[in-house]
């Protein structure tokens, strides 16, 4: 499901000897984060801020289908010692 992105005009404020922003319920909920939760920022080339929760995009509900599905799978014979031996030969 494609989400239209969404711009919302933040205000910097002092915070003790820091300065912050408050992250908006909509903007909250859209990023999927709460209170309490890591958030990690990176600053690019161009001076744009970008948040992103800590560990990616999934959420927890993604994080325990993705442990479902990977118990499910088979366990197989490693295979790159064998690569490694060929390409040696």
């Amino acid at each position: 499901m494609a989400t239209k992105g969404l711009r919302i005009e933040l205000t910097v404020t002092k915070w003790g000897n820091s300065l912050a922003v408050r992250l908006p319920a909509e903007l909250a909920k859209r990023m999927v984060v709460g209170e309490g939760d890591t958030l990690i920022a990176e600053v690019s080339a161009g001076a744009c801020l970008v948040l992103a929760p800590e560990g990616g995009v999934i959420g927890e509900a993604d994080t325990r289908r993705l442990r479902q599905f990977l118990r499910r799978q088979k366990e197989t014979v490693p295979v790159i010692g064998d690569m490694r031996r060929g390409a040696r030969c």
